[in-house]
């Protein structure tokens, strides 16, 4: 039932794309301003405990949910509801339509949107010129397709519809009031994540290495751990990014757009192929484990 509700999700988002505001996360940080109007202690609000706080409501809400509905109507409210949380929980901006808008507006000379593409791909201030800009594009989606789709998918098989909220919940408190006053409440926020992803972040890599070329995959994780590891902000970002990089060859890549037989512009659309293929074997294995019994 697991690879069914997910694969009614992948679908039904390719029809959804017009609809994203359904995946609207502003009921999250309403809901932290009304805590912090409720006068708790600071001890409360600060550091673990108050992510914690921050954190239990909408899960229990969500765990209660899950429970009331488990086999009721024969299991089809259970369904209804897991397709539900996990289509709010994936995304919310679909990877291979930003790649399209960024390739159009790089090939109509558009650098105000190519930038704005590429700065909420990468998080960050983009490089300036090519090919940084384009290579640091396709990074950022090779990390990016990890926090919003193979992430969610690992925690929603392992936990439920619980699983897919905790994780998207956790991404989201890194941007909530309490993050830019508390210190440590930020700390802790981000080593929440670091946790939560560096599972998923690893499998992840492995389906790119197999979608793509292997042994410049394994090249790409190696180097990462001898040489590269002070390059990134913390292991996830890098095992992903170097892993991937490799699997598609990112250096041959851009050998063949300086010699002037690619555009840079297809450095993101190569990692968007590999992340389809990844996304393959991804549903591969979830139907290999589904006929075993083991989800």
């Amino acid at each position: 039932m697991t690879l069914t509700i997910i694969l009614i999700c992948l679908i039904a988002e390719r029809f959804l794309l017009d609809h994203r505001h359904l995946r609207n996360n502003r009921w999250f940080f309403r809901y932290d301003q009304w805590q912090q109007r409720q006068g708790l202690p600071d001890a409360m609000q600060r550091g673990l405990a108050g992510m914690l706080l921050l954190l239990l409501p909408p899960l229990l809400l969500t765990g209660i949910f899950q429970h009331l509905f488990h086999d009721a109507l024969f299991g089809l409210l259970d369904i209804g509801f897991s397709i539900a949380v996990l289509l709010y929980c994936l995304g919310p901006d679909d990877l291979d339509s930003q790649v399209s808008h960024y390739t159009q507006a790089f090939e109509h000379s558009d650098d105000a949107k190519t930038k704005a593409i590429a700065r909420s791909l990468i998080d960050d201030e983009p490089p300036p010129s090519e090919p940084a800009r384009s290579q640091a594009v396709a990074e950022g989606v090779l990390f990016q397709a990890n926090r919003r789709l193979f992430a969610v998918l690992f925690w929603f098989i392992l936990l439920g519809p619980v699983g897919a909220m905790f994780y998207r919940l956790a991404t989201w408190l890194s941007a909530v009031d309490q993050a830019e006053r508390d210190v440590d409440f930020s700390l802790n926020c981000k080593q929440l994540i670091t946790i939560l992803e560096w599972i998923p972040a690893r499998i992840t890599a492995s389906f790119y290495a197999v979608a793509g070329s292997f042994e410049d995959a394994l090249y790409g994780w190696r180097s990462y751990r001898q040489s590269r590891y002070s390059e990134f902000s913390d292991s996830n970002a890098g095992t992903l990014i170097c892993t991937g990089s490799g699997a598609m060859r990112m250096t041959t890549l851009l050998e063949e757009a300086n010699d002037g037989a690619q555009v840079y512009s297809y450095l993101p659309q190569a990692a968007m192929a590999l992340i389809w293929r990844s996304l393959v074997v991804c549903l591969v294995l979830i139907a290999l484990l589904t006929l075993t019994g083991l989800i």
